[in-house]
């Protein structure tokens, strides 16, 4: 099986390196990355920017359409001109050979991601400068185009070897010469190097282009090129939007105290007045445990005062007398939550679970009003939460149709960190190998989905006819 799977794979994988179309749309991605440090001599002190976000998005738009491409002409193609069913004669299992060819075109789509991945780096390289780039490593950049369309013509007239796959093999040596040129090459007494901070970056597009290709070629079981690209168009524009079209309206767990965890800590507020019949939107979620702000927490109901912490509360705190920085150190879930001001040296305590009972007694209309406080925890920033009344001041709503669409239909959001590029944050590990694992379950789900539609496909009925 192993060996049938690892053939099937292989060959899947040449063949996608073949076709004519897969160099086409792999030479006109690359050009165009590579005519962005034009475009950057026309904007002020955001050339990197220009680069490195036309470039991910040439990178990602790209990659989809060649995925699509090739899964149709590997696998729908094969269906109807009768290829698999030769295939399917010989002792080829089904499930073996639907997923021999998602791991196949996984396999092409990786090498078109690495070529524009190291030509992004080479373009952010070239555009260094604000007011003029680096002319001779742009050359090489398209020296090293030409030399391969050169190389694969030479070995294509001496041996009559297939053209698009020499010239994609003599890319994959080329570019990275290119590359390590531009790490080592000195500019104006400097030596800049590569832009290494995008590559986590990158490797996101690369999950995205994963999930796509496994998507396309699952689609491509029951459906031709044309209907194919049209469905994975619609998912494309749908996770693209997913957050604002789904994510609203899908459930997300918020708690009326602190739930326990290491994940981000996420805060919502609303002021209630017993006139109100309900919420529709509470105060934008804000987090609280990104360090602007030293914070404590006490699951007591007559916490000690505070002392003052001087201008440096991190290094002077020390727990005790009820409460803890950390709120995973308490015993029972916070009651009260205080932030300290490091310039006026005050805290400001805070009740975070039962607030209604902050009203005074017999006090009506708006002097019952009160503020609520719900947390969540989220390695993503969540949604703005709705619904809750006064007498029960938690949010709800949501709806589970939502939530399951919200969780079948990819995200491609969470794989474009171009905002966290343009900020200057660095994108944490974490995330990376997060997203890794995300793209690695949506691809089984897939080829679970693929073996199942591939079950009783019949092959090869216009050759029998």
């Amino acid at each position: 099986m192993f060996t049938a799977l690892y053939q099937v794979a292989k060959n899947t994988f040449r063949e996608s390196l073949r076709e004519p179309i897969y160099l086409l749309v792999l030479i006109s991605a690359l050009c165009l990355i590579g005519l962005f440090p034009i475009f950057s001599m026309f904007v002020f002190r955001a050339q990197e920017r220009l680069v490195i976000d036309s470039a991910m998005a040439t990178t990602m738009l790209f990659g989809w359409g060649v995925a699509v491409l090739i899964s149709s002409y590997a696998v729908s193609r094969e269906i109807n001109n009768g290829t698999a069913l030769l295939l399917l004669s010989k002792p080829i299992q089904r499930p073996v050979f639907i997923i021999a060819k998602i791991l196949g075109i996984i396999g092409a789509v990786s090498v078109f991601w690495f070529l524009t991945a190291v030509a992004s780096l080479i373009c952010l390289r070239v555009a260094a400068d604000q007011y003029r780039f680096d002319m001779p490593l742009f050359y090489m950049y398209f020296g090293a185009i030409v030399l391969s369309m050169v190389a694969a013509g030479i070995h294509n007239y001496t041996t009559r070897s297939a053209f698009p796959m020499v010239a994609v093999l003599s890319l994959c040596v080329l570019l990275p010469v290119v590359a390590i040129v531009g790490q080592f090459k000195s500019y104006d007494g400097e030596v800049p190097g590569l832009a290494w901070h995008v590559v986590p970056a990158l490797l996101l597009i690369l999950y995205s282009v994963w999930a796509m290709a496994g998507l396309a070629t699952t689609l491509s079981t029951r459906f031709n090129l044309i209907s194919n690209l049209l469905i994975c168009s619609v998912l494309f524009l749908l996770g693209l939007m997913s957050d604002y079209i789904i994510g609203r309206h899908a459930k997300e767990p918020w708690y009326d105290t602190v739930p326990r965890g290491k994940a981000p800590l996420w805060i919502a507020d609303y002021t209630f007045a017993p006139t109100e019949m309900g919420v529709k939107r509470w105060n934008r979620p804000r987090r609280i445990d990104n360090g602007e702000a030293f914070i404590v927490w006490s699951d007591r109901e007559k916490p000690s005062k505070l002392p003052d912490m001087g201008s440096t509360p991190e290094a002077t705190w020390k727990n005790g007398q009820g409460w803890q920085d950390d709120v995973n150190d308490l015993d029972t879930a916070p009651v009260f939550m205080a932030s300290y001001d490091s310039a006026t040296h005050k805290w400001e305590v805070t009740r975070i679970k039962d607030e209604i009972t902050t009203v005074p007694s017999g006090a009506k209309g708006m002097e019952a009003k009160f503020t609520s406080y719900v947390f969540r925890r989220s390695v993503n920033p969540p949604v703005t939460p709705a619904g809750g009344k006064y007498s029960s001041p938690i949010p709800g709503g949501g709806s589970l149709m939502a939530s399951a669409l919200y969780a079948i239909i990819p995200n491609w959001q969470l794989f474009w960190m171009a905002d966290a590029l343009a900020a200057q944050s660095s994108i944490p590990a974490a995330y990376v190998i997060y997203g890794a694992i995300y793209a690695v379950l949506m691809l089984a789900f897939l080829m679970l989905l693929a073996v199942a539609l591939f079950g009783n496909r019949e092959v090869g009925k216009q050759i029998i006819e």
